[in-house]
C-alpha cells in the first residue's frame, strides 16, 4: 500500500493575519496547523520526507506541501494516481461541535474539507475518496512508536494542543496503540512553556529552545515555589495540571494577555519586550521553568510507566525537542530503552499519519535497527557543478573536486584541527529540525573562541545559544557521561562533561556542564563516521562542533545553489559539498 503522510493546515496563518488588526512579530506563530511536511510510506516503510520550508525558504511554514509531495512521490517513481491514501495529521471533523462559536474557523482551516480542496485545486483528483483524518496526538504516538524498534512501550505525547488534547498517554504493544490517559488544552504543560517563552520576549511557538538555552544561565530558586504552584503533579491520578485563572488562555492571538498578567502578578516583574537587554530575573525564570518542566516529566513519566510496567519510553510532540528534559527522563530508574521521534514537532506528524494508517492495514513499520532520519533530498556531482558555474570564479569563490574518498575526509579533517569553520553538505537531506552530519556547519570543539565565532560571523545570532557535539561512539564516554539510548543518535538529549570533555571539547559544553550529544555510528551515517574518523585522526578525539547549516531565520538548507549562497554571505572559512572543496578568493 502506498501512503501520503501530510502535516500542517494551509489555511491557518493566512486566517490568523486576516482575523488580527495588529499582530505582534512574536504572535505571528499562535496558530495551529504550521510545519507542513509530505512523508511517502510504502508497504510500511519510510521511502521518504521532508518538510515544506526547506523548500520555500520560509522557516515553519504551514502552507500546502506540494514540493515536499512532489519530492516524495518523485523519490518513489510514483505518481499521484498511485497513491492509495492520503493521512493527514489532523482530525477535527470528529470535534466540530467545539467550534460552534467559530464556524468560519473550523469551515475554512480545520475541518478535512479545507485540506481537501486545497489538494482538489492543486491538481489532485478523488481526493475525498483516499483522505484519512488522524487525530494529532495519535499521529505524534504512532511516529515515535512505530519506528523505535520496540515491540512494546509507553507512549507521551506532549505539546501545545492537538485537536482538544495536549498531554497524552498510549500503551503500546502488538502494532497497536491505545490511549489510556488524556489531558485537555487547559493543562498544557507545552502551552504553558511556550506562554512563558513569550514572557520572556521571545516567540511563541518558535524559541522555547532559547528559554531552554538561556535556564543554564540563571538560578531556579527565587521562582521554584511559584512554579510548584502553577505546574502540579497528582501523584493519585498521575495527571498534570497548570492552575491558570480561567481567562488566561482567551484572546490568545493578542498574545494572551491574560496569562502576561497572570505571570506578572505571580513573579512580580512584567513581561519583557523581544530584543531588550536579558536580566537576571529573566534568567532566573527561564531556569524555574526548565526546572519544573523536567521534574512534573519525571514525575508524570514514572507514574505511568510504573502503572502500566513498561520499560521502554517513547516520547513525541514538541515538548520533548527540549533535550535537557530528555536528559532526566533517559536516567528514570529501570528504564530499559528511550526514543524521541527526531521530528517531534508538528512536521513528524506526517509520519505519524501515514504509519498510523499503514498499521491499521496491518503493514506498521517493523524495520529492525535504529530510525534512519536521513531521508529528504540528494544531489549529484552534476547538480553542484550546475550551482558553482552559477556563481563562477568572478564571485569571489574557487573550488576544486577530490571526490568522496580518503583525500577529501583529511582535508576536512585538517581543516577542523587547524581551527577552520567548514559547511558539510553530504547525501539525503535530515528530517526534523537538527543538523545531524548531512547540512552541519563543523568546527574545532576545543577552538580558540569556536562559540563566539559561530554565533556572531556565520550564525548571527543571539551569544548565549550552545552549541552541540557530534562524536564517534567509542570517544564518547571520554568525554561525557551518557546513556547511549536513541536520544543520543539524533542530539535529542543532553549529557554532563567529563572533566576532561571540558577542556577538550570545551566549545560544546554550555554553562551548566552539559551538551546536546549526537553519538554517530557508521550504520546510521558512514560518510559522517569516516569524517570523525579522520577528525580523530588529526585531534585526537572524534569529536566536532555539528550546528545546523544555515542562519539566523532561515529553514536547514536543502540544495546546492542555497548551500553557496550562504557561504559567501557568513565567515565560513570552507564548503565540503558532495566531494567538492570550495573556499572564498
Amino acid at each position: 500500500m502506498i501512503i501520503l503522510g501530510l502535516s500542517g493546515l494551509p489555511y491557518a496563518q493566512s486566517y490568523l493575519r486576516k482575523s488580527t488588526q495588529s499582530l505582534s512579530e512574536i504572535d505571528e506563530r499562535i496558530c495551529q496547523g504550521l510545519d507542513s511536511a509530505a512523508c511517502l510510506v510504502i508497504d510500511g516503510q519510510i521511502v521518504a520526507a521532508a518538510a515544506e520550508e526547506r523548500f520555500t525558504g520560509e522557516k515553519g511554514t504551514g502552507a500546502l506541501p506540494l514540493q515536499a509531495i512532489n519530492y516524495c512521490l518523485q523519490t518513489a517513481g510514483v505518481l499521484t494516481s498511485d497513491v492509495h491514501v492520503i493521512a493527514h495529521g489532523f482530525d477535527y471533523d470528529k470535534y466540530r461541535r467545539v467550534f460552534s462559536q467559530d464556524k468560519a474557523y473550523y469551515e475554512q482551516v480545520v475541518c478535512s474539507r479545507a485540506l481537501i480542496a486545497s489538494m482538489t485545486e492543486a491538481g489532485w483528483d478523488n481526493v475525498e475518496s483516499r483522505f484519512h483524518p488522524v487525530e494529532h496526538h495519535v499521529a505524534h504516538a504512532a511516529s515515535a512508536f512505530y519506528p523505535s524498534g520496540f515491540s512494546e512501550a509507553l507512549c507521551i505525547v506532549s505539546d501545545g494542543m492537538g485537536e482538544v488534547d495536549s498531554l497524552t498517554i498510549f500503551d503500546a504493544s502488538c502494532g497497536e496503540l491505545k490511549r489510556i490517559h488524556r489531558q485537555r488544552i487547559s493543562d498544557s504543560l507545552g502551552l504553558l512553556y511556550s506562554i512563558c517563552t513569550r514572557f520572556l520576549g521571545f516567540a511563541f511557538n518558535s524559541d522555547e529552545y532559547k528559554v531552554m538555552g538561556l535556564a543554564a544561565y540563571g538560578d531556579p530558586r527565587p521562582y521554584r515555589s511559584k512554579l510548584q504552584q502553577i505546574c502540579h503533579f497528582n501523584p493519585t491520578t498521575g495527571h498534570i495540571s497548570i492552575n491558570w485563572p480561567r481567562e488566561s488562555l482567551t484572546h490568545a492571538t493578542l498574545g494572551y494577555p491574560a496569562a502576561m498578567g497572570f505571570l506578572q502578578e505571580t513573579v512580580g516583574f512584567p513581561p519583557r519586550r523581544p530584543n531588550t537587554p536579558l536580566e537576571e530575573t529573566h534568567y532566573n525564570f527561564a531556569a524555574g521553568l526548565q526546572e519544573r518542566l523536567e521534574q512534573v516529566l519525571q514525575e508524570f513519566a514514572k507514574y505511568w510507566l510504573k502503572k502500566t510496567g513498561r520499560q521502554y519510553l517513547c516520547l513525541a510532540g514538541g515538548t520533548f525537542l527540549n533535550c535537557k528534559a530528555n536528559e532526566k527522563l533517559c536516567n528514570l530508574p529501570g528504564l530499559q530503552g528511550l526514543f524521541v521521534q527526531p521530528a517531534s514537532g508538528d512536521d513528524g506528524t506526517s509520519i505519524g499519519a501515514a504509519l498510523a494508517v499503514a498499521a491499521k492495514f496491518g503493514e506498521a513499520n517493523d524495520k529492525p535497527g535504529p530510525f534512519d532520519p536521513y531521508i529528504g533530498p540528494q544531489y549529484t556531482r552534476h547538480s553542484v557543478e550546475d550551482a558553482l558555474s552559477q556563481f563562477g570564479t568572478d564571485k569571489g569563490i574557487a573550488w576544486k573536486w577530490l571526490g568522496v574518498n580518503a583525500d577529501y575526509f583529511t582535508s576536512a579533517a585538517a581543516d577542523i584541527s587547524n581551527d577552520l569553520i567548514i559547511a558539510w553538505f553530504h547525501g539525503r537531506m535530515e528530517f526534523g529540525p537538527r543538523a545531524l552530519g548531512n547540512r552541519s556547519i563543523l568546527g574545532l570543539p576545543s577552538g580558540n573562541s569556536i562559540k563566539e565565532r559561530i554565533n556572531s560571523v556565520v550564525k548571527f545570532r543571539e551569544a548565549f545559544r550552545p552549541f552541540a557535539p557530534a562524536v564517534l561512539a567509542d570517544d564518547c564516554d571520554k568525554l561525557f557521561i551518557t546513556k547511549k539510548f536513541a536520544p543520543m543518535r539524533y542530539m535529542l538529549a543532553t549529557a554532563r562533561a567529563t572533566e576532561l570533555g571540558r577542556t577538550a571539547a570545551a566549545g560544546v559544553v554550555h554553562a551548566d556542564g552539559s551538551a546536546r550529544v549526537q553519538i554517530v555510528d557508521a550504520d546510521i551515517n558512514p560518510i559522517f563516521y569516516r569524517l570523525l574518523t579522520a577528525i580523530k585522526a588529526a585531534t585526537g578525539f572524534g569529536c566536532t562542533v555539528n550546528t545546523s547549516f544555515n542562519v539566523k531565520g532561515q529553514p536547514l538548507i536543502m540544495q546546492p545553489f542555497t548551500a553557496i549562497e550562504t557561504f559567501l554571505k557568513t565567515g565560513l572559512d570552507k564548503l565540503y559539498i558532495e566531494g567538492y572543496v570550495v573556499w572564498k578568493n
